[in-house]
């Protein structure tokens, strides 16, 4: 193959190779729940693939009459681009907001304030288990909220660690009377560390403020040390625009799929094959659901070996260990036919096309490309 032919060819694979992400088969639900610990009906919304094979890890949204879109809609685009795993997402409705998320009471500023114990008690003992019985969803949960919603979310961590794996506290009130979020935390005996991010934007009220007095004294307390902390104060953001921004941030911190995009790559620099199996397998390990074996980064990684250094060997063989681990992604075997046919290797071309064609679940159009592919490298073998 000519050079000229060669940069064509690689230029469009490139295309392909960012072009296309998983299909998205994905439904809502509403939801009743009858709580008697509330003594009223709560309802909501679950976002959820329309098939469940295996419990799935759940995100738990307050204030789900405002946030449910947003965060369905974001929770859908990370999957469809394979940074998160399959993933639902429970959004609760309001009755009375000041009344559940609030700690304590403060009838003089807000009255009826106070509820989150029995708040807290109805999601432990009400909403999860009938979630997760209903949906098959597993006990990896994160809490998602915004204002009085991160702070319920930041009391829950305070009061029930271990009930959620993370916590994402958009512009959360800590401020919140008597400095209740200031007392005792009792992260000593805790079996994970749990993950938190907290913001605010420097347009927020008061609250960005508070947020650096409270990340303060969970590190000069020590209780940071129990933690996966974050946090951030959003440059031009206010209390309202920040939510999205922290959405997003929060789960590219909690899916940190471009922390293993370079453990990777170091890996097999390192040592190969068997680097970078014993990084996938302790990686796996470590992160449980929050893992994301970087696929499209090692193929993009794989095919540079091969065209911009002259690495063929080891472009193939790394193709070939990807297609081990991940044997569900057509683009890996198409990589891996395609390198093989640049290199004149067209037995090995034809195999792979043809995996890469009964793995299926691709685009029409990437199907002709494959298959025009085949037929091309099949009639010069046969001729050769």
């Amino acid at each position: 193959m000519s050079r000229k032919l060669t940069l064509i060819f690689s230029v469009g694979l490139f295309l392909i190779n960012g072009l296309y992400a998983q299909q998205l088969n994905y439904i809502h639900h509403d939801f009743s729940l009858e709580s008697e610990v509330l003594d009223e009906t709560r309802s909501g919304k679950v976002f959820l693939p329309e098939t469940v094979q295996e419990p799935l890890p759940v995100l738990y949204v307050l204030d789900g009459e405002w946030n449910h879109e947003l965060v369905s809609g974001m929770v859908g685009h990370f999957v469809r681009w394979n940074r998160i795993p399959d993933m639902a997402v429970v959004s609760l409705d309001n009755i009375n907001r000041t009344r559940d998320f609030t700690p304590t009471e403060d009838n003089q500023r807000y009255p009826g304030s106070g509820g989150a114990e029995k708040f807290l008690e109805f999601v432990e003992e009400e909403l999860i288990p009938q979630m997760e019985q209903e949906y098959n969803l597993s006990d990896y949960r994160i809490l998602f909220g915004h204002s009085f919603g991160g702070l319920f979310s930041l009391y829950t961590l305070k009061s029930q660690p271990e009930l959620f794996e993370a916590y994402i506290a958009v512009s959360p009130s800590v401020w919140w009377k008597d400095r209740f979020m200031y007392g005792e935390y009792e992260f000593q005996e805790l079996n994970n560390k749990p993950f938190v991010y907290a913001t605010a934007g420097t347009n927020d009220r008061t609250n960005n403020t508070a947020i650096e007095e409270y990340v303060s004294f969970l590190e000069e307390s020590g209780n940071a040390d129990h933690l996966e902390l974050y946090s951030n104060i959003h440059e031009g953001e206010d209390h309202f625009t920040n939510v999205s921004i922290t959405l997003h941030e929060g789960l590219k911190k909690l899916f940190p799929v471009d922390k293993f995009e370079q453990e990777s790559i170091s890996a097999w620099n390192e040592g190969g094959k068997k680097a970078i199996q014993s990084w996938y397998e302790h990686s796996t390990s470590e992160y449980g659901y929050r893992f994301r074996l970087p696929e499209e980064s090692i193929r993009t990684y794989a095919y540079n070996l091969h065209a911009g250094e002259s690495k063929t060997k080891e472009a193939i063989e790394l193709l070939q260990w990807l297609a081990s681990v991940y044997d569900e992604s057509y683009q890996v075997f198409y990589f891996l036919g395609a390198v093989a046919a640049e290199d004149g290797q067209k037995e090995l071309a034809i195999q792979n096309y043809r995996k890469a064609l009964e793995v299926g679940n691709m685009p029409p159009r990437m199907r002709t490309v494959i298959e025009r592919n085949l037929a091309e490298v099949q009639k010069s073998n046969s001729g050769s």
